[in-house]
């Protein structure tokens, strides 16, 4: 989604407007119908919120919480202008982003402005006025379309036994299910995740916010760049614990590893820290982020595929079972860079993987040094 402005200048009666134009390729509406609960009032200030359980809504300030809500009830809505409770034009943009980070499924907005109107040389008001894809009926018959898809996630995810195992469900079905493809039509938003089954990374983000936030995981979406990329990812809740989630860098195909043989899900980037993060991504928002530092919700910790110490019979074993049990491959995760040097010389230099998996004639394996696993495929 990039940001582009125009400022226009136009005198009438004394009064200096200011306009500026940015475009919006992240949004889409909760299919709980958002709209139903929220009125456009026609005094400033008066809009309902209905936002109070949003991460980037509860950075704001509450001045600023009563802007984000006048803003997300004209989306909600589809009003095409509304007059803001605030005369600082830096907020519409704060809000704005934080409303595309809260709500995953915006996707009928195709551009807004804010209008700043001054009072001899003193601003007295400021209007936001949106855009739209799509036609009233038009955005009801899409949510129509992928409401059986979207119903198909919320059912499964209601059978999860915990919070952790709704966040695995939500990577692994989007994985298996949509591809990552640069052309994919709609692909800022998630039409192209429940429609069209291809998207790129703001698709997945928008798709994994909307389903884990209807599903009772807080989650919003975080976007930066990654390898110096343009680049967005979730933030999630669990257990009262914060992890960041990147469906995309789980994709063989983002990877450009889907023709290569045993590849499948990459699931190092489901709940990680903020210093695993940190290797490869950099936050780009206008919001305070949480620290992430607990590990209780990691896929390899939940999975019993961490060590944070050396045992060389322990981590033999894991290998041996996948490798009994004829399994394509095999992925444990190493709590620091010198456990995974370890790991690597001792098992695949040293050829010590035939101790645990006698009769295996090839050694395939990837390592991921970002984020200390060790990959074995058999």
């Amino acid at each position: 989604m990039g940001i582009t402005n125009k400022i226009k200048k136009l005198y009438l009666a004394g009064v200096f407007v200011c306009c500026m134009l940015f475009a919006a390729g992240c949004g889409t509406t909760s299919f709980t119908d958002v709209a139903a609960y929220v009125k456009l009032g026609a005094v400033r200030g008066d809009a309902s919120c209905v936002s109070s359980d949003r991460y980037a809504h509860n950075t704001l300030s509450k001045e600023q919480q009563i802007v984000y809500d006048e803003m997300l009830n004209a989306i909600m809505n589809m009003e095409e202008t509304v007059r803001l409770s605030t005369t600082d034009k830096s907020d519409v943009k704060l809000c704005y982003d934080a409303i595309c980070a809260d709500y995953g499924e915006i996707f009928w907005v195709e551009a807004c402005s804010y209008s700043e109107l001054s009072l001899l040389g003193k601003p007295c008001a400021v209007s936001f006025a949106v855009e739209y894809a799509y036609t009233s009926e038009e955005v009801l018959d899409l949510k129509a379309r992928m409401q059986p898809v979207i119903d198909e996630y919320l059912a499964q995810l209601a059978e999860c036994e915990s919070d952790y195992e709704k966040t695995e469900v939500v990577y692994r079905r989007l994985l298996q299910e949509v591809d990552y493809d640069m052309e994919a039509e709609n692909n800022q938003n998630i039409l192209s995740v429940f429609l069209g089954k291809k998207t790129v990374c703001q698709g997945y983000a928008c798709a994994a916010q909307y389903l884990l936030h209807q599903a009772g995981i807080p989650c919003v979406i975080v976007s930066g760049t990654a390898q110096k990329q343009p680049h967005a990812w979730n933030m999630v809740k669990l257990d009262g614990a914060y992890y960041y989630l990147d469906v995309t860098w789980g994709n063989a195909d983002f990877r450009g590893e889907k023709e290569r043989a045993g590849y499948g899900i990459n699931y190092g980037y489901l709940n990680i820290t903020t210093e695993e993060l940190l290797r490869s991504h950099q936050p780009q928002v206008n919001f305070s982020l949480r620290e992430c530092d607990s590990i209780k919700n990691n896929y390899y910790v939940r999975n019993q595929l961490f060590f944070d110490q050396w045992d060389a019979d322990a981590i033999g074993q894991k290998l041996a079972d996948a490798f009994q049990e004829k399994r394509d491959s095999i992925s444990v995760k190493f709590a620091d860079s010198g456990l995974f040097a370890q790991a690597k010389e001792y098992f695949i230099d040293g050829r010590h993987i035939t101790d645990y998996c006698p009769g295996i004639s090839k050694i395939y394996y990837v390592p991921d040094e970002d984020l200390d696993i060790l990959t074995i495929y058999f």
